[in-house]
């Protein structure tokens, strides 16, 4: 490998025997130098798309890049800055070029490029005279400052981690899935169907238990009759009357608060005309009953899994 203390792309100061520069990432290859100045640097004329679904490209050192096609993917998409698929963005045009060719929705995702954004919520770069300024707007209206100074590439590169970390955060990815994402899936899918299996045996064992509860405090549910004064319900150890005049009422006591052998005057479960008084469940207050036992589901109007922390400053 030839002696240069300069990335041909950026340059980035080089360390003896680096194979990619540090700044940009480009691979520094032998030919780096003499095919720079050849004609490589056309993605459209120098891309094939490769067995495993990547694009194989060819940049400006001819090195092979391969970097998977995402949302968007055009083999001509190549902007005025220079940038390329599988290059690292080093200005602010070849980050507003790498977020064109992915089809960012840069506004939706809260990502400001070159536009110093005053709103809540939002991420930017921008540059103020000879410097560059990255920014987070926090939820509060407050800005913290990432980056204030000369160095473009640098500034940029903080942005762009931050927007391939939100990216990953919602499993997208424009600079192409890890080479052991599909092991990292796998892996994952089985924790959750772990979790899942758990969850599973502790309902059923809540759910259980639950009946087991249930089926204790209804024990003694049915209809009772005492002395011939009307009719009782006892429903989970409440009791209601019903004296053939006015409809089901709750009442404080029922027989066996009066009598230790109360299940003596227990008559059935299921109504009976015969009886000549009204079935308790086709009353208002079992009606009233019912619909107390209900349980309602919650809304999560702003829930999402993958939010923003806002509240950081970073």
């Amino acid at each position: 490998m030839e002696n240069r203390d300069r990335c041909p792309r950026c340059g980035a100061l080089l360390l003896p025997g680096e194979r990619f520069c540090g700044q940009c990432g480009v691979p520094l290859t032998e030919a780096a130098g003499a095919a720079s100045t050849e004609n490589h640097a056309g993605y459209a004329e120098n891309a094939s798309n490769g067995a495993d679904g990547q694009w194989t490209v060819y940049n400006g050192n001819n090195a092979n890049v391969s970097v998977n096609p995402g949302v968007g993917m055009n083999a001509g998409a190549v902007g005025s800055s220079g940038w390329q698929p599988g290059m690292r963005p080093c200005t602010i045009e070849q980050l507003r070029d790498f977020c064109a060719y992915n089809e960012m929705p840069l506004e939706r995702m809260r990502f400001f490029v070159g536009e110093d954004y005053r709103q809540p919520r939002a991420f930017g770069i921008y540059r103020d005279g000879g410097t560059f300024v990255v920014y987070k707007n926090k939820d509060d209206g407050s800005r913290a400052v990432r980056y204030n100074g000369p160095d473009e590439a640098f500034a940029v590169g903080e942005l762009y981690d931050k927007l391939l970390d939100e990216c990953h955060k919602r499993d997208i990815w424009p600079d192409g899935k890890p080479a052991d994402y599909e092991k990292r899936m796998k892996s994952e899918k089985r924790r959750m169907v772990a979790i899942a299996m758990v969850v599973v045996l502790l309902m059923g064992i809540v759910g259980f238990i639950f009946l087991k509860i249930q089926a204790r405090e209804h024990a003694n549910d049915g209809y009772y009759r005492f002395n011939d004064a009307g009719i009782y319900y006892c429903y989970g150890g409440d009791w209601f009357y019903d004296d053939g005049y006015y409809d089901w009422v709750p009442v404080t006591y029922g027989p066996y608060d009066d009598y230790d052998d109360w299940s003596g005057y227990y008559i059935g479960d299921t109504y009976d005309r015969s009886w000549g008084y009204s079935d308790f469940e086709s009353s208002a207050v079992w009606q009233q009953i019912q619909e107390e036992s209900r349980t309602s589901s919650h809304d999560y109007d702003s829930w999402s899994s993958n939010d923003t922390d806002w509240s950081s400053d970073w």
